[in-house]
């Protein structure tokens, strides 16, 4: 009689076991995937800065070159270049930070 239970729950026992393992690496996947994406927007969001300031910049030289003197756009295009810079280096400093936790 207590076998013929046993036998009986036996089955469902090993498939709760085996669904619990999977639904652990499927999580464990999906939170690496949802950190991998952050970094990449967050990498995309430093590129487009300094993207922008790069073409501030060239908008500023060129058009000292053309009126033929510095004007206030220069300033505007070394502030962009700093910030983006900024977060830039912020961005780099996160990445080897998460190299080295990664590597210990």
């Amino acid at each position: 009689m207590l076998t013929d239970i046993i036998l009986a729950l036996l089955p469902s026992l090993c498939v709760s076991m085996i669904m619990a393992l999977y639904n652990h690496r499927q999580s464990k996947r999906y939170k690496a995937a949802q950190a991998r994406e952050a970094l990449r927007a967050e990498s995309e969001a430093v590129q487009v800065s300094l993207l922008v300031s790069t073409a501030k910049l060239s908008y500023a030289l060129a058009m000292a070159r053309v009126n033929g003197g510095i004007n206030g756009e220069v300033e505007d295009g070394i502030n962009q270049y700093r910030e983006a810079m900024k977060a830039f280096k912020k961005f780099e400093r996160k990445l080897v930070a998460d190299t080295n936790r990664i590597s210990e």
